[in-house]
C-alpha cells in the first residue's frame, strides 16, 4: 500500500513520496562480502572458465590454461607436454598451496591483486622459477620503492632484498642496496648481527666486509676480489657505476653458499 506524503514550505511543496519508496531506502544494501557468497570463490570452486585443476598440497586450484600460457612459458611447455597435454589435473609438487592461490590472483587480469609486503619475495621467487619477466619486474620496482623511504631502510630489509637482488639477478636493486648500505649510519656490526646476513653468499659477505671497511673479529684477512682492494676503502669511490657493474658481474662468478 502507497501514500502520498505532502509538506509545504511556504510557497513550496514537496510530493508523491511513497511510503513504498522510503521503505526500499530503509532496506540495507548488499555489501561486498554478501556479494562475492553469491558468486563462485575465485580459484577455490570451479566456474565457467575453469578448464584446468592445479592440485597444490592436495587441495584443488581451478584456472584456465590460457591464463597460465599466456603468463609463463614454463608452465606452457608444461602444459603441452605429452604428460600434461591432455590431462585436467595437473600436480605442482614442492609448491605451497597459499602461494601458488597468491600467485593466481596475482596474474588473473580480473584481480590483479596487489604485491604485498609478506609476499612479495616469495612471488619473485615464483616469477623467477616460471620465468615470468613482467611480475620479476614489478617485485623488483615494488621493493626499490620500498626503500626509497628512509623510514623502511632497516638492516633486515636491506640484507634480504641484496640476497634476493643477487639471487635473482636484479641490477637496480642490488644497486640501490649498496647505495644505502654505504652511509655511514649503517655499521658493518650491525649488518652482521641481523639474522639476514647468514642468509647472504660468502662473496657478498666479504664484498660488505672489505665496502665497510671491517671484518668479523674470527676473521684474520678478508677475501678480496679484483674490483676492491682488502682493508678501509672510502665507500664514495665503491659506489658508482662503474665499480658496482664490476662487482655485480663478478657475484655471478663467484661460489655461492
Amino acid at each position: 500500500m502507497t501514500s502520498e506524503l505532502k509538506f509545504n514550505f511556504g510557497n513550496m511543496s514537496l510530493s508523491t513520496i511513497h511510503s513504498d519508496d522510503m521503505q526500499d531506502r530503509k532496506r540495507p544494501r548488499q555489501n561486498a562480502t554478501e556479494a562475492r557468497s553469491e558468486r563462485n570463490v575465485p580459484f577455490i570452486e570451479e566456474d565457467s572458465f575453469s578448464d584446468i585443476v592445479l592440485v597444490v598440497e592436495g587441495k584443488r586450484l581451478y584456472t584456465s590454461r590460457s591464463l597460465l600460457s599466456m603468463s609463463s612459458p614454463i608452465l606452457t611447455r608444461m602444459l603441452q607436454s605429452p604428460e600434461f597435454k591432455e590431462k585436467r589435473e595437473i600436480p605442482l609438487t614442492g609448491k605451497k598451496h597459499e602461494h601458488i592461490l597468491e600467485l593466481l590472483y596475482i596474474l588473473h587480469p580480473a584481480y590483479q591483486r596487489k604485491l604485498s609486503d609478506q609476499s612479495i619475495f616469495m612471488i619473485l621467487s615464483l616469477a623467477e622459477e616460471y620465468q615470468i619477466w613482467n611480475l620479476k619486474q614489478k617485485c623488483e620496482e615494488s621493493l626499490l620503492l620500498c626503500l626509497n623511504n628512509e623510514k623502511n631502510q632497516n638492516e633486515e630489509l636491506l640484507l634480504k632484498c641484496l640476497h634476493a637482488s643477487d639471487e635473482f639477478k636484479l641490477f637496480a636493486l642490488w644497486t640501490k642496496c649498496l647505495q644505502i648500505i654505504s652511509k655511514p649510519s649503517l655499521s658493518m656490526t650491525s649488518l652482521q648481527r641481523s639474522s639476514g646476513y647468514e642468509n647472504l653468499s660468502r662473496f657478498l659477505k666479504s664484498m660488505l666486509e672489505a665496502f665497510k671497511g671491517t671484518t668479523r673479529e674470527e676473521v684474520s684477512k678478508p677475501v678480496t676480489h679484483p674490483t676492491m682492494s682488502s682493508g678501509r676503502r672510502d665507500s664514495t669511490l665503491f659506489v658508482n657505476e662503474t665499480n658496482l657493474k664490476k662487482a655485480y658481474s663478478t657475484s655471478f662468478t663467484q661460489t655461492k653458499t
